[in-house]
């Protein structure tokens, strides 16, 4: 992910599952967003939030076509 955008275009921010904020967890509960394993990658949009990638690791490339990033 840092590599991915590591010009900024993208905010990344990486999260402990073990020290989870509360607010987090019910945002994830609430948009029914289950991560079953790691790692894996959640995108947040206009407040919405979307599972990308679960238990895999996307290529450079993959993850900023996904994320809509030339």
């Amino acid at each position: 992910m840092e590599e991915a955008f590591a010009e900024g275009e993208v905010a990344v921010k990486t999260v402990d599952l073990q020290n989870m904020n509360p607010d987090l967890e019910f945002r994830l509960l609430e948009e029914q967003i289950f991560i079953a394993s790691t790692p894996s990658i959640i995108l947040e949009n206009n407040g919405a939030l979307k599972l990308l990638y679960a238990g895999t690791i996307p290529t450079v490339d993959g993850i900023r076509k996904d994320v809509g990033v030339n």
